[in-house]
């Protein structure tokens, strides 16, 4: 017999279940079919817009067959000029590539907008009513569309091409060897950093290599059938992550506390669909797509099982292979080996936690020292760190910001350069310096407080996870001046560890609701390229003569996430998104904008 308070208890289960955007059964498959149709909508229009010319990306000749990648955007926009101009095109005057730059830029930045809608909503009501199988064959088909976008928003992707082709066909060292010395070969012409020789480590320049003689004995010798390679493997990558996420996330899960399916499968599905990490992946095929697959597999050894020498030694070759990816993994090293340190047994004494532990050191240093050495060439690949931007260079960032600023205002001189001009001005190098130190300072007390004084430090896996996340976070956003979206792969990828481990509404330092902030600043770093589409940064912010739009990308990055911060956003995104969609869409008036910019742009 069930009486009125057992009644009662029963019932607010299920209250919270349609609170917690609960579908009924009648319209559980055509919700889940709307969703993901509306991601491939979504995904489809961005391809068409980003295909327009006026926002001057990058061809990524899949066009070269066939007009079929482009047909959409032929359908849609009609009138515009597209990408692979046709026969018969007239170049267009000065007047006319601003205003049709602009309205390309103002496409782009809605249907960012839209597809990031759509991944809210699929977070929102898919988690609790889809299987692992549905988030990974429907990544599958969603990362297949970025495949076929027939642009690329950065042409990182022609450089490993170049860099594969240094070694395979001209038999150089890509670490010492600039593009320029390849100046006759085909793919020249794509590429960007043609003074720069690879700043990716001998993984990255061994894998590209192989990869290009795989092309060449299946006898595919153009530079498409690479770009189309390099991609596949960001898909592959990707899912292969979504899959490390999901194994992982289940070890760490305590049956009885913290045993939740449908955090896990939320947690995997915001990864594995977010339209940054596809675009990257998919379309941009960066190798920081690769990087965090390598970081993931080294974490897959450390969990749920006891650490023993073999276990340690595994875990470190991994890691040591990801550092010869991107030395800056090397961040890693100090909380890892804390953790490895902390997680021998007692009863092993000193001595046998201090083998071990010089046991995983020596892995890592001497993989590190086998994979350079056949490209040390006398320490000639030193010399890349003369010409690498990273190193004297800002952009995207509060101290990009706050030096282009400051130019503004004391009218520097070279003040009006563009965002990817390669002068420096004073103020810039003071900010990078004190950017770096400050990131220095500040991942030292934070090692220091993690492993001596935080309630969650590296006894347990948990409190490595968080370390490497907000050590990695730090990096992105003030220990690398020279910043670009891509780089925080890395972070979303530990990030979902933690979320699928932790509560739904986590806070951090009783401020900040971190799904939401997680949530921004997907959306701010997919947002970035909108200040370098088309013409928007040859325009000056009015009030402030010598500002270009495009020097507030910093600020409009790092400060979105803050919106977390905002009590009415974080109560209730259902009860909130209207009301902030209907402000947007006050503010984002896109004639009044148009008119506003292009008067500040005449004087």
């Amino acid at each position: 017999m069930i009486t009125k308070t057992r009644f009662d208890q029963l019932q607010k289960p299920t209250i919270a279940f349609r609170r917690k955007g609960h579908i009924p059964p009648q319209w559980l498959n055509l919700v889940i079919y709307a969703i993901i149709g509306g991601m491939v909508v979504s995904l489809l229009l961005l391809g068409t817009v980003l295909s327009l010319r006026g926002l001057k990306y990058s061809d990524a000749l899949l066009t070269r067959p066939g007009s079929w990648p482009i047909m959409l955007t032929h359908l849609l926009f009609q009138q515009a000029p597209v990408i692979s101009p046709l026969p018969g095109n007239h170049p267009m005057s000065a007047s006319l590539t601003l205003a049709i730059g602009w309205e390309d830029a103002e496409l782009l930045f809605t249907a960012f907008c839209i597809v990031f809608l759509w991944y809210l909503l699929a977070l929102r009501y898919l988690s609790r009513h889809i299987s692992f199988r549905y988030i990974l064959l429907s990544t599958l088909l969603l990362g297949t569309i970025c495949m076929l976008i027939p642009v690329t928003t950065s042409t990182d992707l022609f450089s490993y091409i170049a860099y594969a082709r240094i070694g395979v066909i001209y038999h150089l060292n890509p670490l010492t060897t600039i593009p320029m010395a390849i100046r006759t070969d085909p793919i020249y012409a794509h590429v960007y950093w043609e003074r720069q020789p690879s700043i990716y480590g001998p993984t990255w320049i061994m894998f590209t290599c192989l990869l290009q003689r795989l092309m060449f004995t299946l006898h595919l010798h153009g530079i498409l059938s690479m770009v189309l390679s390099l991609r596949a493997v960001g898909l592959t990558m990707h899912l292969a992550s979504a899959w490390l996420i999901y194994s992982i996330s289940g070890r760490l899960q305590i049956p009885g506390y913290a045993l939740s399916p449908e955090r896990r499968l939320r947690a995997v599905l915001a990864f594995a669909w977010n339209p940054l990490l596809l675009l990257e992946a998919c379309m941009n095929a960066h190798n920081d797509t690769t990087l965090l697959f390598l970081l993931l597999l080294s974490l897959w050894f450390l969990v749920g099982r006891q650490v023993s020498v073999r276990v340690s030694v595994g875990a470190m070759l991994v890691f040591a292979v990801a550092t010869c990816l991107k030395v800056n993994v090397a961040l890693f090293i100090p909380g890892v080996l804390l953790f490895l340190w902390n997680q021998q047994p007692d009863n092993n004494g000193r001595r046998l936690r201090l083998v071990s532990l010089v046991a995983a050191i020596a892995t890592y240093v001497g993989v590190i020292i086998a994979f350079y050495a056949p490209f040390w060439q006398g320490g000639a690949v030193l010399a890349a760190l003369r010409v690498n931007p990273g190193t004297y260079r800002n952009i995207n960032t509060f101290a990009d910001f706050l030096s282009r600023f400051y130019n503004s205002l004391a009218h520097t001189p070279g003040y009006l350069a563009s965002p990817a001009s390669v002068s420096v001005s004073f103020s810039q190098q003071v900010a990078h310096i004190l950017s770096v130190s400050l990131f220095v300072i500040l991942y030292a007390l934070l090692t220091w407080w993690w492993a001596t004084r935080a309630p969650w430090n590296f006894n347990t896996f948990a409190g490595l996870l968080r370390w490497l996340a907000l050590v990695w976070l730090l990096y992105c956003a003030i220990g690398s001046p020279w910043f670009w979206p891509w780089y925080t792969i890395s972070f979303f990828g530990l990030y979902a560890l933690i979320e699928a481990t932790g509560t739904r509404d986590t806070v951090a330092f009783g401020l900040i609701r971190l799904p939401m902030a997680v949530r921004l600043l997907a959306f701010s770093m997919l947002s970035l390229y909108w200040f370098f589409a088309g013409t928007s940064g040859l325009f000056f912010v009015p009030g402030l003569p010598g500002l270009r739009w495009a020097y507030l990308s910093g600020l409009w990055a790092w400060t979105l996430p803050l919106l977390a911060l905002w009590q009415p956003l974080t109560m209730n995104l259902r009860g909130t998104a209207q009301p902030l969609l209907d402000h947007l869409a006050d503010v984002l008036r896109w004639e009044k904008l148009r008119m506003w910019i292009q008067r500040s742009y005449q004087h």
